[in-house]
């Protein structure tokens, strides 16, 4: 079995023969143009801006966590979760309740009054249409 490979005396353009040269940029490079390099750095500055804006935005505000669910019977559903929000503020949380087919069958407007705790548990009871296989917090917010 022999394998087969390029001769070692090509002289050195044959690839440029057979597949010819690149052509030379003669214009200057994008970034050697104050305008196009005063654009991307404009335009970097506002990505870079516009994620700390979002980053920002999004850490402020109340968080949740849900602890336990139980399925009380064919009308009733229970749920404990905590808080965490900057003390001094209410916030209203939604909990919604689903039956196996993902439909909501009950919904609850949860309101946590301020208090000096940083975080707090709230143990709630949702009524439903049906019987519900689980019940979470859907999101929680600041109420002004």
């Amino acid at each position: 079995m022999s394998s087969r490979q390029a001769p070692r005396d090509l002289p050195p353009d044959v690839l440029a023969q057979r597949y010819g040269r690149r052509p030379r940029r003669t214009g200057r490079r994008w970034y050697r143009s104050p305008v196009r390099l005063g654009a991307a750095i404009v335009g970097a500055v506002l990505v870079i801006a516009y994620g700390v804006w979002v980053s920002v935005a999004q850490s402020s505000g109340a968080a949740y966590q849900e602890i336990s669910h139980t399925i009380v019977d064919d009308r009733t559903a229970e749920i404990r979760f905590s808080v965490t929000r900057e003390p001094g503020t209410a916030v209203r949380c939604q909990v919604h309740a689903l039956d196996d087919g993902s439909s909501e069958v009950g919904l609850l407007q949860v309101d946590v009054p301020a208090s000096n705790e940083r975080d707090v548990q709230e143990s709630v009871q949702v009524r439903t249409t049906s019987r519900a296989v689980t019940v979470g917090v859907e999101s929680c917010s600041t109420v002004e």
